[in-house]
């Protein structure tokens, strides 16, 4: 299995002719189911059929141009920069900081100015919905450090959740690394939501790093560092999006 040009193949033929541009995968079965297609001169006959990088796919006789090119970037967002196209204030934002090759790309999942970490960048926005809408609960994961120890007892009340803004919120995992340092999974995504949980239970953040988003890691990136997903990621991101 691998990616080309954005997709990850081998993929079936309904969701590569989506991908084409033709409708839905629903109706781009009909499309199979009509005798209209064809994969390397012969007419597609089974909906399970799947299309390497190297099939000729046909429309009616006419061949069919490989989707537009799918681009997705792990990027490390430093303390102090804004995750923004433009800022009202003056200030850095993340665009300053790319290379002209990816400005086009948006960002999925937002940090704050003084929060670091992990920002996926990418112009697939199936992708970007996937990872953002609640259905799948995508986890995002964190390191906290916090201005005094950590008391376990409040462990429980950012586990069962508490109401901000007439809104339930709570963390899916927290571990207690050191006494002062927590590792906290999310998989909601209001704004500030760590901080603010914290802030009630009377902590003051002082560093906030994203380490994960879903199955894709921080690793050994530094702040600043940009860089393509590698094939095992790409296969990996994709099948936790249910895309594959």
């Amino acid at each position: 299995m691998k990616a080309h040009l954005g997709i990850v193949f081998p993929i079936r033929i309904n969701r590569y002719l989506a991908s084409c541009g033709l409708g839905s995968r629903r109706s781009c079965e009909t499309l199979v189911r009509e005798g209209r297609i064809k994969v390397n001169g012969l007419i597609a006959r089974t909906l399970g059929q799947r299309i390497y990088p190297e099939d000729k796919v046909e429309l009616d006789g006419n061949q069919l141009l490989c989707p537009q090119q799918k681009q997705t970037f792990l990027f490390y967002k430093p303390r102090g920069i804004v995750c923004s196209r433009k800022n009202a204030f003056g200030e850095k934002t993340i665009y300053d900081l790319l290379p002209p090759s990816v400005q086009s790309l948006f960002y999925v999942g937002r940090l704050d100015k003084e929060s670091e970490g992990l920002l996926l960048l990418t112009n697939d926005g199936l992708l970007a919905n996937k990872i953002l809408h609640p259905k799948y609960h995508f986890t995002k994961s964190y390191i906290v450090s916090l201005g005094r120890a950590f008391d376990e007892k409040d462990k429980k009340d950012l586990l069962k959740g508490m109401y901000i803004e007439g809104k339930r919120v709570k963390a899916e995992e927290v571990i207690i690394q050191e006494e002062n340092k927590l590792k906290v999974v999310l998989t909601q995504g209001m704004k500030r939501q760590i901080r603010i949980m914290l802030s009630i239970l009377g902590y003051k953040v002082i560093r906030l790093r994203r380490i994960a988003i879903g199955p894709l890691t921080l690793g050994k990136m530094k702040p600043g560092e940009l860089r393509p997903l590698t094939e095992k990621e790409k296969k990996s991101l994709y099948r936790a999006c249910e895309l594959l």
